[in-house]
């Protein structure tokens, strides 16, 4: 990695007012990279920048997974630089910058460091501020700080990197092969997690189901949550990224006979076309994905089965589009993701023929898409009626509704909502029971209990 040429005036110059912003575009597994990155510097002495504050370093941390995030981490990383104020430095970081470090060195020289995946300490050494940080957080202590607006919620993330070698996917060229945390080290964070009044966990990887596998590894995925169920006082456990092969029976148990595991499992399925499942390289076939799903509500009622799906892979028909319909027509997940296929250098897919135009990809991601919102208006209507626990997210000043909350088969940020409605006292982060009387395409309305 190329060495920062102004890495001793960057040292100069915020050691004197120490504050530092930190904008986190992607997914969940970068805000916990930026809440280390947050961590760290804050164990250095910095401060939070507010967002009207000037601040010495602007710390981007961005996503390189598809076309649309690139684009957003580019205009992210020109703005900072343009807005900036004398002697701000501008520090990009993430998967963007892994995989296309050469590039942005050659394409924006005015970035005054560039770094790729978190790795602890990297940052403030490449500034030369390491000396000022105690040694553990050097060698793989979890100096996080929370970045979200809940006080309650906090993703923890058990594994980096992936083994997959899905035909669309760039995350493992960018992220490395799947590396295991340690039990210990996990339940050591979630412990300070809840020391500092966490609720609700949700445990995140690209591939939970891997968890401790690799290197004929003895740890898992079942032994964790169990572990995580001892040592803590955690209410909610939540499991993200789940795939679909391995799911093992005794993950199912810990779930089904667990009060304080969701029984939630966000699972994404991709497609249900043998051809394009093949063609993904994802190793099960549309029989095998049918009976995984079955075995899931037979296994655990009342599961909420949260999917992502890929329109546009090249290659597909309108046929393998009538097959995805029909699994979802058929499973009726609680929640569905979609996206149309990006080209991404350094892919499988990248170089196979057959490339779908852009409008034909969002007209069959729209019809899939239109059946999901039947499918969820259907379902929350059938719950009008009946009570239901959940979390007390915040309160909704000036809205009609006075709280919003969600229920354990609603991810924060990418799921559902509840909105209760009435006079009431609630405390963020409390659970409490709220009776159905309406419900929208994708959220509930209600009033406490």
């Amino acid at each position: 990695m190329p060495k920062s040429p102004s890495n001793s005036s960057v040292s100069s110059v915020i050691r004197k007012s120490h504050k530092v912003r930190i904008v986190n575009l992607g997914c969940s597994k970068n805000q916990v990279d930026s809440e280390n990155i947050l961590g760290e510097f804050g164990r250095a002495g910095f401060t939070l920048a507010r967002e009207e504050d000037p601040s010495d370093v602007t710390v981007i941390n961005t996503c390189g997974f598809i076309e649309a995030a690139k684009e957003e981490s580019i205009q992210e990383i020109l703005g900072a630089i343009q807005n900036r104020k004398r002697g701000e430095k501008v520090v990009v970081a993430g998967c963007l910058s892994q995989r296309y470090l050469t590039e942005l060195h050659k394409e924006i020289p005015e970035a005054d460091l560039l770094v790729g995946t978190y790795k602890p300490g990297e940052i403030l050494e490449r500034l030369g501020l390491a000396s000022t940080l105690p040694s553990d957080c050097l060698v793989g202590a979890s100096p996080r700080t929370l970045m979200g607006e809940e006080s309650h919620h906090a993703f923890l993330k058990i594994a980096e990197g992936c083994n997959r070698v899905c035909g669309f996917c760039a995350i493992p060229g960018m992220r490395g092969k799947q590396r295991s945390r340690n039990v210990a080290d996990i339940v050591a964070e979630a412990q300070q997690l809840e020391s500092w009044g966490i609720k609700e966990i949700s445990l995140i990887a690209q591939d939970l189901t891997f968890y401790g596998r690799e290197g004929g590894g003895t740890e898992n995925l079942e032994g964790l949550l169990k572990t995580l169920l001892r040592e803590t006082g955690i209410q909610w456990l939540r499991l993200m990224y789940a795939y679909p092969a391995f799911l093992t029976d005794g993950l199912l148990d810990v779930m089904a006979s667990e009060a304080r595991v969701c029984k939630y499992l966000d699972m994404p399925v991709q497609h249900a076309s043998d051809r394009m499942l093949k063609a993904m390289r994802r190793n099960y076939s549309r029989a095998s994905l049918r009976e995984q799903l079955s075995r899931l509500r037979r296994s655990v009622p009342g599961i909420s089965l949260r999917t992502t799906v890929l329109l546009g892979y090249p290659g597909e028909t309108d046929d393998d589009v009538k097959d995805l319909l029909e699994l979802v027509e058929e499973t009726r997940f609680r929640h569905l993701g979609g996206f149309t296929y990006s080209d991404e250098e350094g892919t499988h897919a990248f170089d196979l023929p057959e490339k779908i135009p852009t409008p034909v990809m969002e007209e069959r991601l729209g019809r899939v898409m239109d059946l999901q919102r039947e499918i969820a208006t259907e379902d929350n209507q059938a719950r009008i009626g009946s009570t239901v626990e959940v979390i007390i997210d915040s309160v909704a000043e000036g809205e009609s509704h006075h709280f919003v909350g969600r229920t354990e088969g609603d991810a924060p940020e990418v799921d559902g909502r509840v909105l209760i409605h009435g006079p009431a006292d609630a405390e963020i982060g409390s659970f409490r029971r709220v009776f159905i009387t309406d419900a929208r395409e994708y959220d509930l309305e209600g009033r406490l209990v």
